[in-house]
């Protein structure tokens, strides 16, 4: 047998029996948030959200700390990193071979040409490599968690008004809008009220009625948030 043969031979004798395909039927999860609950008193800090409205749109994604071996023998490593959730079934749920941040991905064991195409992770906690021949490779007691990333897409939108602090009887209050977790720039503005003037602000749609404040927080009741919500 020559040197190549024995090679594949070597490489095939490590991977699992049978065939794994993964199951590509996830889909990110988008919730409405509105915050603080209408009409019950709130106080908020300098630099934190006073009001909160929009889309909220997150997946679910497999978090390594450290780059892991899967493997005692023609190991494969995954990059430390967050690989994304693509589908699930009965036994396990699959996830992309692709760190989301950096584009790393997880590698082919050296001279097999045998690439990877998904992380399985089942059910009882084992962690698998799937190949793109349906081949895969597992370990146990692995480091990981799981975690829910921002997605990039449309429907990810926000608005917040934000407490800037006091001087003298004026409160400033920052307005931000966020698309896919990403600020707007040319959305973002800060208003000045007057207290002695009113106590009730009012901001794209927003209304609140101001009870306390101070230059190191503010006690509101929201009576309206953007929308009619």
């Amino acid at each position: 047998m020559n040197k190549l043969a024995f090679l594949g031979v070597f490489g095939a004798v490590f991977l699992v029996g049978g065939c794994t395909t993964p199951v590509r039927n996830y889909v990110p999860q988008t919730k409405q948030v509105s915050i603080p609950p209408l009409n019950t008193v709130t106080t908020t800090y300098v630099g934190e959200d006073m009001v909160r409205q929009g889309v909220d749109a997150s997946m679910d994604a497999l978090h390594f700390n450290q780059a892991v071996v899967i493997g005692s023998i023609a190991t494969y490593t995954i990059p430390a990193g967050d690989y994304v959730k693509i589908g699930e079934d009965t036994t396990s749920e699959f996830f992309s071979n692709t760190d989301k941040t950096s584009g790393a991905i997880v590698p082919y064991r050296p001279m097999i040409t045998d690439p990877t195409q998904s992380i399985q992770l089942k059910r009882n906690g084992e962690i698998c490599i799937v190949t793109i021949y349906g081949g895969s490779k597992c370990d146990t007691g692995k480091p990981f968690s799981k975690v829910k990333l921002q997605t990039e897409q449309q429907s990810s939108f926000q608005q917040t008004l934000i407490y800037n602090g006091k001087v003298a009887n004026k409160i400033n209050i920052g307005y931000r809008e966020f698309q896919g977790g990403m600020a707007r720039a040319a959305f973002s503005n800060e208003v000045e009220y007057d207290l002695s003037e009113s106590k009730t602000i009012r901001y794209k749609g927003a209304i609140l009625d101001v009870i306390e404040a101070n230059n190191q927080s503010i006690t509101f009741k929201l009576t309206r948030n953007f929308n009619t919500q």
